[in-house]
C-alpha cells in the first residue's frame, strides 16, 4: 500500500494570471497522483513573485504558524518552478520537504514511462531540471533528498557531480536521436504507403485513451489519472466506408507545462505534428471547460500544428450545446458507451469535410487500382458500367499526392 504523504500548497496570485483557482485545483490533483493528501491551500496576491523566497517571508510565516505540532506536514508544494535558492528559504521557514509543479510532473511522468524512448525522456527532464540547481562542483544531487521529486534518475545518479550529469544527459539525447531516426524513417514509409493519420490530443485525463480503444477496438491501458498515456499508441481503423487510416494516442496536455518537459518529450510531440486530421478531445465534464481548450490550443500553435485540419470531441458527458461551443470549428458530442462505428461514422464526416471531391472512371481490368481507390479514398457512390467494362466511383479523397495519383492513373 502506497504511503500517503501530507502536504500543504502555496501560490502566488500576479495580475497577469488569469486563472489561479484552476492552476491550484488542479496541482491538488497532481499532488495526489503521487501520493499527497493536501490539508491546505494558500494563496498569497502580489505584483510579483518575491525572487528570494516565492510568496514573501511574512506569508511564509503566517502559513508555517497555521500549522501546529498535531498538524504535521511532510511536503510544501509550491505551484510554480522555483529556484534552488527559493527552496531553501521555503523549506527554512515551512520546516518540510518543498517540491514545484515541475517536479510533482515530473514525478508523475516517471511513474507512466513504460516504454524505452519514454523512459530516456523522463530522464532527461528531470536531469535538465536538476542541472541548473546545483551549485558549483562537488555539490551533488543527494543534497535535494530522495522521495516525491525526485524519483527516477536513482540513487547512483543522485551522488553524481555535475559533470557526469551532462554527460549522462549527452548519452540520453544521443540514444533519442536514434529513436527519432526510427520514427523518421516510420513516418517516411507511412508517407509512401499513402496512408492518412489522425492523431488524438487533448487536456490530460480528458478520455482520449478510452475513445481511442473505443474507436480501435483496441486494449490499451486506459485510467482515470493525469497522464496515463505518455508514449503514443498507434492502430490502423476502417471507417464504415472502407476508407483505412490509422490513429494515434497522444500524451495529454496541461497548464504550465515545464519547458524541460516540452523540450524532452519534443520528438514524442511531434508524432501528432505529423497527422493529416487531428481530434481535440475535451472533458465535457469539466468546470475549466474554456482554460483547457485554450491550453491546448495555445500549445498546438507551439508546435506548429494550428494549419493541420481538426475537429472537437467533447467526451464523457452529453451536455447541451449551450454549455460550450468553439467558435467556427466543427464539433461533435461523444462518450465511450457509444458504439465504435457510431464516432467512425462521425469521423468520416469531418474528414470527408477537409478533403477534395473526385468522379473518377477506372477500368475493371485493372482491379488494384480499384481496391487502393477503396482502401485510400472515401468512396460515396460506385456504379458499373459493364457496356464500356468499367467502374464509375464518386467520393473524397485527402489533399495533397495521397490519393490523387490513384485518381489520376484511372482518369
Amino acid at each position: 500500500m502506497t504511503h500517503i504523504y501530507k502536504g500543504v500548497i502555496i501560490a502566488v496570485d500576479t495580475p497577469d494570471r488569469t486563472s489561479i483557482d484552476t492552476e491550484v485545483e488542479e496541482l491538488k490533483s497532481l499532488a495526489e497522483s503521487v501520493g499527497i493528501e493536501i490539508v491546505g491551500v494558500h494563496v498569497q496576491n502580489r505584483t510579483r513573485v518575491d525572487a528570494r523566497s516565492y510568496a514573501g517571508t511574512g506569508f511564509l510565516t503566517e502559513t508555517a504558524e497555521a500549522y501546529g505540532e498535531d498538524d504535521l506536514i511532510d511536503y510544501t508544494i509550491v505551484n510554480d518552478e522555483i529556484t534552488a535558492s527559493q527552496n531553501r528559504s521555503i523549506e527554512s521557514y515551512m520546516d518540510t520537504k518543498v517540491i514545484d509543479r515541475t517536479q510533482v510532473i515530473l514525478d508523475i511522468f516517471s511513474m507512466r514511462a513504460h516504454s524505452k524512448a519514454g523512459q530516456l525522456q523522463v530522464e532527461l527532464a528531470q536531469l535538465q531540471y536538476l542541472v541548473p540547481r546545483l551549485k558549483g562542483q562537488g555539490i551533488n544531487l543527494s543534497r535535494l533528498g530522495g522521495g516525491i521529486g525526485t524519483r527516477g534518475p536513482g540513487e547512483t545518479k543522485l551522488e553524481t557531480d555535475r559533470r557526469h550529469i551532462n554527460q549522462r544527459i549527452k548519452e540520453i539525447k544521443k540514444q533519442l536521436k536514434t529513436v527519432e531516426a526510427h520514427r523518421e524513417r516510420y513516418r517516411a514509409q507511412r508517407k509512401r504507403n499513402q496512408v492518412v493519420k489522425v492523431s488524438l490530443i487533448g487536456y490530460t485525463n480528458a478520455g482520449k485513451s478510452s475513445l481511442f480503444n473505443t474507436m480501435a477496438k483496441s486494449d490499451t491501458f486506459e485510467e482515470d489519472a493525469l497522464f496515463a498515456t505518455l508514449d503514443p499508441k498507434t492502430r490502423q481503423i476502417v471507417l464504415p466506408s472502407g476508407f483505412e487510416c490509422i490513429i494515434s494516442d497522444t500524451v495529454g496536455f496541461i497548464q504550465n507545462l515545464p519547458t524541460t518537459l516540452i523540450e524532452s518529450f519534443k520528438s514524442t510531440l511531434e508524432e501528432a505534428a505529423d497527422s493529416d486530421f487531428i481530434i481535440h478531445v475535451i472533458d465535457n465534464s469539466t468546470d475549466a471547460l474554456g482554460t483547457h481548450y485554450d491550453t491546448v490550443k495555445r500549445l498546438i500553435e507551439q508546435l506548429g500544428m494550428d494549419d493541420i485540419p481538426s475537429c472537437v470531441f467533447f467526451n464523457k458527458t452529453d451536455i447541451d450545446d449551450g454549455r460550450y461551443l468553439t467558435p467556427g470549428e466543427p464539433h461533435a458530442y461523444v462518450n465511450k458507451e457509444m458504439a465504435g462505428e457510431e464516432i467512425l461514422d462521425i469521423l468520416e464526416n469531418f474528414l470527408k469535410e477537409t478533403m477534395e471531391a473526385y468522379h473518377v472512371k477506372l477500368p475493371i481490368s485493372e482491379p488494384q487500382k480499384v481496391y487502393d481507390l477503396k482502401r485510400y479514398t472515401i468512396v460515396e457512390e460506385e456504379s458499373l458500367d459493364e457496356d464500356d467494362g468499367s467502374y464509375t466511383f464518386k467520393g473524397f479523397e485527402p489533399p495533397g499526392d495521397w490519393s490523387r495519383r490513384i485518381v489520376q492513373r484511372g482518369e
